[in-house]
């Protein structure tokens, strides 16, 4: 009784403890040795939907489980949502390349066109082996517990910081990615992120299926077009302006319905 009622006073709090452990037990003997694991890497990335699976079980049991992962069939809705979830992305990605481009920036190295049938296989990996893995934790069970005590605007800003956080022993592993780029380029874009993921989810019926084709789709450009470091020559002119846009898409939502945003729910 006492672990549930823990649980109902201070739900955010042993989300991310427990995120953040789980994840992080996993991650850090790879930084530690320097011998990193896809296939432990994917398991880490599972810490966020793990735990919302875990305390959602326990605290409401099947029916709980049941009315978490209905989110994901929640699909009859406008296809505007569909077409900004596969897109928008992309289209900050190729008007940030062409602002560099206009700037005086190199040309970056494109991948064969013919190689355009690998997008799906991409994107599928992306979403069962990564994005599954946080959405259902991120905004499918914390977003709407923080928003029960504060604005969205201030649950997103938390999420977002605490997202970003996260993901730092991947910052710490030589072979990923991850450790091209500052670090807080990545927790400003992701905190910009949340802002459009909490949009995304409160706009559509809270939709797991929409903020995980939209999260799944971003990952899937990043990997696709030119803008990350080890695509550019080193060059991180892209991907700041990439951020920089992305902050002009979140001020735009924020400010077109400022007091839905600043609000308590």
């Amino acid at each position: 009784m006492k672990r549930l009622s823990l649980l109902e006073s201070h739900p955010a709090i042993i989300f991310f403890v427990l995120t953040y452990s789980f994840s992080w037990l996993i991650w850090m003997p790879m930084v530690f040795t320097n011998k990193e694991s896809r296939l432990f890497i994917i398991i880490g990335t599972f810490g966020p939907t793990s735990v919302a699976i875990l305390l959602t079980g326990l605290k409401s049991g099947r029916n709980g489980l049941k009315e978490l992962l209905s989110h994901f069939f929640i699909w009859r809705l406008n296809f505007f949502w569909y077409l900004f979830s596969f897109f928008s992305t992309m289209l900050v990605v190729m008007a940030s390349i062409g602002i560099h481009l206009i700037m005086g920036g190199k040309v970056p190295k494109f991948n064969d066109p013919r190689q355009i049938y690998l997008v799906i296989p991409v994107f599928a990996y992306v979403l069962f082996l990564s994005v599954l893995g946080e959405e259902i934790g991120w905004r499918g069970y914390i977003l709407p517990r923080l928003e029960q005590k504060h604005s969205a605007l201030f649950a997103s800003l938390i999420i977002g910081l605490l997202w970003g956080l996260w993901h730092l022993p991947e910052f710490w592993m030589k072979s990923n990615f991850h450790h091209q780029i500052p670090f807080i380029l990545f927790l400003l874009q992701d905190i910009a992120l949340s802002i459009v993921l909490t949009w995304l989810y409160n706009s559509t019926k809270k939709s797991l299926l929409i903020v995980n084709l939209f999260h799944a789709a971003s990952n899937t450009t990043l990997g696709v077009l030119p803008i990350l470091p080890m695509d550019t020559g080193g060059d991180l002119r892209p991907l700041w302006i990439a951020v920089s846009l992305l902050w002009v898409i979140a001020a735009i939502i924020v400010m077109t319905n400022k007091p839905a945003w600043i609000a308590h729910r």
